[in-house]
């Protein structure tokens, strides 16, 4: 009993021990944690430091070259402005500054519009003892956040004005201190070697108060200013904790820098509480483990007494570890593959969205373009990021969709300014990074889709057509070689003049019959090709010429535009019937005279002919269908002549465009590949 109470007294001494040292340690590495994190503030502090007095050196170099610049062209040259503007524009584009130029009678040469009063005259006086050498000087007015650097100008070895530029230290702060953040509540702020105070984040109101002239206002965040006064009797730079007047503990770290004669002092403060915070998680999971460790000791100690069963638990332990440590490396290296798995897929998702056939772009809610890839910038002819789509596009009415719940597709005509071009516009919600819903725009030509479908059709419309005047030019060919039989007999055995006048007159309809019955033939198969070269512009001509002898072209005025074309390989007959048919259409189509333009040229791999009248036009709702066998709007058409035509370009490999407005005429464009022998 003795033995055992001994040994519950050893275990619970040396868990004491275990928590004494653990909370020993635990301490000691938040103190060397905001060691290091003061370290890296430090370097952080020099670093600024150092980038603004090279960014304020740079200026007064800067400044003195212009200063020789000027000396060196001139300052009465009438493109002063201009020149002075363009200088030190990429110096000072991130910055902001005053520029101004004096001559040597202290007149304001610019800015053209400049106020002279707001210029300081000691700048004629300062920069006159400089001229002798190449040197500039500066004045800090702290209470009016303002540098000034002065630069002579020296023509000839002779001064003849002076060069000012005026600094505003907000712009310092804005570009070098305001985007330091560290942690969630850490910031930056500076102040000067007399204590004023030049920037603060938190506290602007206090920007131009000094330490040495403490007001009741300084103590309403401040419960004194024993750190701000120690940074100021401190060496270059250092780092220390500190009780912040809000009660929390802080780390600071600060780094001094000579900025033309004065010293800068630049701060980087963080609560101690931030820079701490793993590891107080990490004594809590301690503690807790702790005391986990303490009841299994207290509840095992009675076993104690068993020495194996207390080898059996050391080696478990040690098992435990071995395994934890396999688990961390399978761990990690499961992360890194990961990684890099996901580095690919990015890579890989990249090329896809730049190589996908169509435009796509990412919107807000209210239309503007948050993101656009390669082709979309094509299509538009511009960067389309960052502006609105009705810059881009005004009739894309889709682009504008506020439905934040389906997906919507719709076909537009025209868009980007393409007249005659379709596109598929499909919209999708996605929510975006603020959690607001934008969406993802997908844009595609379709155009080419669209003939085809068309071709497609009117081929579907053709062979069905074909199919049935097949049976129905046999089913009436054969009773019309009797009847023409018949009434050719009936002609010559008859001798009275009316009745044989009655008899032509059948037969010339009959006729009309054959003819009909023909053209129904030449749809239902295709007429054997006889490819050979063929010199489309001598095909046109002959063509017109036939259409000079037809009585119906009295009063239409034919022009010719024929550039010098290439041989191609081609059916000369069908492409004679294609563009006689063209141009009879066309003569059609101008009862009481008018101009009929037929012009021809090359373009690429093809040949193009534009066959042009200025007749009644065709409407709107008829265009679709001008190519369908049958349909006519002539009084005596069979509307065959149009879908004949269509057949043999597309046989020839080639096609057909048409463009009509009522009242002003009709034109067509067939497109011919230059296939070579």
């Amino acid at each position: 009993m003795k033995q055992n109470l001994l040994l519950i007294i050893i275990a619970l001494f040396v868990v004491s021990l275990i928590i004494t040292l653990n909370i020993f340690l635990q301490e000691n590495y938040k103190s060397e944690i905001a060691e290091q994190f003061n370290k890296q503030q430090l370097l952080l502090t020099d670093t600024v430091s150092k980038n603004i007095k090279d960014t304020l050196d740079h200026l007064g170099d800067e400044i003195v070259s212009l200063g020789k610049v000027l000396g060196a062209r001139g300052i009465e040259d009438p493109g002063l402005k201009d020149f002075v503007d363009s200088s030190l524009n990429e110096v000072t584009k991130d910055l902001r500054i005053n520029l101004y130029v004096l001559d040597a009678g202290g007149r304001v040469l610019y800015p053209e519009q400049g106020d002279p009063s707001r210029i300081d005259r000691e700048l004629a006086l300062l920069t006159k003892d400089l001229a002798a050498r190449p040197s500039y000087i500066t004045r800090q007015l702290i209470e009016a956040k303002v540098i000034k650097f002065y630069a002579p100008i020296v023509s000839r070895g002779k001064w003849v004005g002076a060069v000012g530029l005026d600094l505003h230290l907000d712009s310092i702060n804005e570009k070098f201190l305001a985007p330091i953040r560290s942690g969630k509540k850490g910031y930056a702020w500076m102040m000067a070697e007399d204590g004023t105070l030049l920037f603060h984040p938190t506290q602007p109101g206090m920007v131009g108060k000094n330490l040495n002239r403490i007001s009741s206002e300084c103590y309403r965040c401040h419960k004194s200013f024993e750190t701000e006064l120690w940074i100021l009797q401190s060496g270059e730079t250092g780092a220390r904790s500190y009780m912040a007047p809000l009660g929390e503990d802080k780390l600071i770290a600060f780094s001094k820098v000579d900025i033309f004669g004065k010293k800068w002092i630049i701060c980087v403060s963080v609560p101690y509480s931030e820079v701490t915070m793993s590891i107080r998680k990490s004594q809590k999971l301690h503690s807790i483990l702790l005391l986990t460790i303490f009841g299994a000791t207290v509840s095992g100690a009675a076993l104690l007494i068993f020495l194996n069963r207390k080898r059996l638990l050391a080696e478990e332990k040690a098992k435990h570890e071995q395994q934890l440590e396999r688990y961390a490396a399978v761990l990690e290296q499961t992360v890194e593959d990961r990684t890099r798995e996901l580095f690919s897929e990015k890579e890989k998702l990249n090329s896809i969205v730049n190589a996908i056939g169509g435009g796509l772009i990412l919107m807000e809610p209210k239309g503007l373009i948050l993101w656009a890839n390669k082709q979309f910038n094509v299509m538009a002819g511009m960067n389309a990021v960052g502006k609105d789509c009705s810059e881009i596009c005004p009739d894309c009415t889709i682009l504008t969709s506020q439905n934040t719940d389906t997906i919507e597709t719709i076909v537009l005509e025209g868009l980007f300014g393409e007249k005659g071009r379709y596109f598929q516009v499909t919209s999708a919600p996605v929510k975006l990074a603020d959690g607001s819903t934008g969406f993802i725009r997908l844009v595609q030509d379709i155009t080419e889709m669209k003939r085809m479908e068309e071709q497609m059709l009117h081929s579907e419309k053709l062979a069905s057509m074909g199919r049935l005047t097949a049976g129905i030019a046999h089913e009436i060919g054969n009773p019309l070689t009797a009847v023409f039989s018949f009434l050719q007999i009936l002609r010559d055995m008859e001798s009275e003049e009316f009745k044989k006048e009655s008899l032509d007159t059948i037969m010339f309809h009959m006729k009309r019959i054959a003819d009909t019955v023909r053209q129904l033939s030449s749809l239902s198969k295709a007429p054997l090709q006889e490819l050979k070269p063929v010199k489309i512009n001598s095909v046109l001509k002959n063509a017109l010429d036939l259409m000079k002898y037809d009585k119906r072209a009295h009063g239409i005025t034919v022009a010719d535009d024929l550039e010098e074309l290439p041989e191609i390989i081609s059916d000369e007959n069908q492409a004679s019937q294609v563009f006689i048919n063209l141009i009879l259409n066309a003569v059609d189509a101008m009862p009481d005279g008018g101009r009929l333009t037929v012009r021809s040229w090359a373009a690429n791999e093809n040949i193009v002919v534009e066959v042009q009248d200025t007749g009644v036009g065709i409407a709107k709702e008829n265009l679709q269908r001008i190519f369908d066998p049958f349909f006519t709007t002539k009084e005596k058409g069979t509307g065959l002549g149009l879908s004949v035509t269509y057949g043999l370009i597309k046989r020839l490999g080639g096609d057909i465009q048409v463009d009509s407005k009522p009242g002003k005429g009709t034109k067509f464009t067939i497109s011919l590949p230059v296939r070579r022998a």
